[in-house]
Formats: C-alpha cells, structure tokens, sequence
C-alpha cells in the first residue's frame, strides 16, 4: 500500500547487508523489512534509496531463520546513577555491542531506553555501528523536539509506538491521552524536520485494509511527516539463536534483556525518494 499525497523526495539511508542463510539480504532499521539481493554490494552499513531496495523480493524471516538471525531487540541497563566501583557502563555497553556484532548480526533495535536522550545512549548507538550494525530505537515516549538533534547524530531510524497513545489498551484519562498524542505530533515534526529516518508504529492496530483505526493512523502519519508505518505483531519469547551476551563476560552490571524483533506484517510507504 503505498500513499503518494503529499509525497516528498527524501534522500538515501543506512541500510544493513549481509548473508543470511546463503542469500544476500538488505535489511532495513526503518521498517523492519528485509529484502533479498541479487546484484553484488557492499556488505556491512549502506547508503540505498528506499526506492532501489523496494525493486527487490521480500524475504521471509522463516526462510532466513527467524527474526533473531537478522537482528534482535535490546534493552540496555542504562546507569544513571553509577558507583564508582561499578564496571563503566561505556566498557560493558562495548562488550556487548561487540557480541551482538560476532554473532553477525544487521541490526540492534534499542528499546525501552528511557529517559531519551540517555547519555549512554550515544555511547552504545556508537559501539554498535562501529562494528557494522544498523540502530534502530524503538520508544513508546515520543522524544522532546529538543532531543530531536541529538537523536538524529546517534541511531540510523527511529520508530514509534503509538499503541499507548492511540489504543484503549491503557488506561489513560483523556487529558494524558491528550498530551501524548501533542507530543507525538510535535516530536515526530522534529525528528524529521532533523533528518533522523522516523516511522510510526504499531502490534494493535491491523494491517491494511484494516479498519478505520488503520486508515486515521495512516492520515496521522501523512499529517506529521512521517515516512510512513510498520503494522508488526510481537515475535514470541522463542529463545534466541545466538550466545548469550554473559559468554562475552558483558554481564557486571548487568547490561539488559535481548528479545526477538517484532516481524513486520505490512508497512505503508509515504515519501518517495525519486
């Protein structure tokens, strides 16, 4: 499903390419869509246009071996607060972004980093793209429109999720459910007013041809100057197949959780690049 109101040229990317199970693949941090690849290119962090990579068939996780083959889902303990005995938290966030990058990894989603932005996030944004990994920072809490700058220096594509914002499924009163929905627009006007890929996001809201939720998230997203969004369910709590990160001695403080990514089911395209 593609939207061409509206439509305005944005320029080419990061993108991650790899092997996987034998096929060359390009993945991508925005959508979470993985393409396979017949022409030879650069492996490893790439500019493409979304447009190029759009020519090409879409692979299946299963065929590749999951979800967590191409990527997995990250949430970092985040030391707000140090001690100075503790291990620096720049030390285990390298350990462990150099685990998940042997394990060949095209991508890290950051998740449930909160406050944004955290200052170790730049540190651990970092780590993982110099070892060849594309960021993508997936948020329930829309950042302030003056961390829009800051975010757009540090990950490669920014998702969020409007299911708190949008959906009953939290009991919010209609003034707080107000404010986050101000703060999604504003936040997300930033973001891409900053250049930081930005789409929305959701595992409630069903795919196209949907419903009427589907349709309004769609104008939201077209509204704001999104480049588009990723309907997704949630990946099962499957057990990852990759080493733990403690094999890497990246567990002193403890450097969080690692999940399975969300698996796309659709993702609606507004901004053409060409």
């Amino acid at each position: 499903m593609r939207s061409s109101r509206g439509a305005s040229v944005t320029p080419p990317r990061v993108y991650g390419v790899g092997v996987c199970a034998g096929r060359l693949v390009v993945h991508d941090p925005l959508t979470g869509m993985t393409h396979y690849r017949d022409q030879l290119i650069t492996v490893g962090r790439t500019m493409l246009r979304a447009s190029e990579v759009a020519t090409h068939p879409v692979a299946d996780p299963t065929a590749l071996g999951g979800s967590g083959a191409l990527g997995v889902r990250w949430s970092p303990v985040v030391q707000r607060d140090p001690s100075p005995t503790c291990v620096p938290a720049d030390s285990v966030h390298r350990r462990a972004a150099r685990a998940l990058a042997c394990a060949g990894l095209l991508t890290v989603d950051l998740h449930e980093v909160e406050p944004l932005p955290t200052p170790d996030l730049t540190d651990i944004a970092g780590h993982l793209t110099d070892d060849g990994c594309t960021v993508s920072l997936t948020t329930e809490h829309c950042p302030a429109e003056r961390h829009a700058e800051a975010l757009a220096d540090c990950v490669d594509a920014l998702r969020i999720c409007v299911d708190s914002a949008v959906t009953g499924r939290h009991h919010l009163g209609p003034d707080e459910r107000e404010r986050r929905l101000r703060s999604l627009v504003s936040g997300t006007r930033a973001t891409v007013a900053a250049g930081l890929p930005t789409q929305l996001y959701t595992r409630v809201i069903p795919p196209p041809p949907g419903n009427e939720a589907t349709r309004w998230l769609v104008e939201l997203a077209d509204a704001v100057g999104a480049h588009g969004v990723t309907f997704a369910r949630p990946h099962g709590d499957g057990t990852l197949t990759m080493p733990s990160l403690t094999a890497w001695g990246a567990d002193t403080p403890p450097c969080g959780t690692l999940k399975p990514l969300d698996v796309p089911l659709d993702t609606v395209c507004l901004r053409s690049d060409g």
